[in-house]
């Protein structure tokens, strides 16, 4: 999905997330995602790229961030 802030506070435009119907913070993943963290308020989003959880990838293309996810490697900036 595209990063709400455009990379501002993840440093890339696309998110990738790992088993997005998985629970985190008492909802799936997805809308976790959509709704609260990368794409809450602004101190939301900066508290979340502070420490990302690996499950979720950060890329300048969708494929970028898949690749990233899939490599494992850090999504924060």
């Amino acid at each position: 999905m595209q990063d709400r802030y455009t990379g501002v506070y993840s440093g890339g435009t696309w998110l990738a997330i790992s088993k997005a119907d998985s629970p985190y913070n008492g909802q799936s993943r997805a809308n976790f995602v959509l709704n609260e963290g990368p794409h809450g308020d602004d101190s939301e989003a900066a508290e979340f790229w502070a420490d990302p959880p690996d499950w979720i990838a950060v890329g300048d293309s969708p494929q970028e961030a898949l690749d990233r996810l899939l490599q494992g490697r850090d999504a924060g900036p």
